[in-house]
């Protein structure tokens, strides 16, 4: 419970951060410290950055089961190994984590085209990695699919593109096992 606290916790600051434009490109420590829950008494560090830009923002905690980075900007963003960005997209924020069974994060971009062609660019990059297809969704302006490997159902992504005019609002999450 203190790990899924300490995520909603820290998912909340980022979002924060995230939507009111926290950051910049030289970083600075805002705010740093260590956490004690107090029903377990397990404890996290945390550690949040921001510069003078107002661009970006990091949000990074650590405890014995893993650590986990996140915030605004393409320098929190991570793409799953064999996945590239859509050409031409702009990687707007993102977060990584890990721990003993595994790791993942979320990438999130915007891009000027259109959603069917995003879509399509990272399904041929999920099959090539040898993932299947396992949910496609369309409702309305936004498209979604997710693909694991066989036989690893702790191994997968999930792309959605959102159309916005001419733009693409988009993220891939993505985990793998140990």
């Amino acid at each position: 419970m203190a790990t899924l606290r300490t995520f909603t916790l820290g998912t909340a600051i980022a979002l924060a951060m995230t939507l009111s434009a926290c950051g910049s490109k030289s970083e600075k420590e805002v705010a740093s410290g260590t956490y004690t829950d107090p029903e377990t008494g397990k404890t996290a560090d945390y550690k949040v950055t921001s510069d003078t830009s107002g661009e970006n923002g990091t949000i990074s905690i650590k405890t014995e089961d893993g650590e986990m980075q996140f915030g605004g900007g393409a320098g929190n963003a991570k793409f799953p190994a064999g996945f590239s960005p859509y050409p031409g997209a702009k990687v707007t924020g993102g977060f990584t984590a890990t721990n003993k069974d595994g790791a993942g994060g979320m990438a999130s971009f915007e891009v000027k085209g259109q959603a069917a062609d995003v879509i399509a660019h990272f399904r041929k990059q999920a099959e090539a990695a040898g993932m299947k297809i396992t949910t496609e969704v369309k409702a309305g302006e936004t498209a979604m699919f997710g693909a694991e490997r066989p036989g690893d159902s702790k191994s997968g992504v999930q792309v959605t593109a959102t159309q916005a005019g001419d733009m693409v609002n988009g993220s891939i999450t993505y985990g793998h096992g140990g």
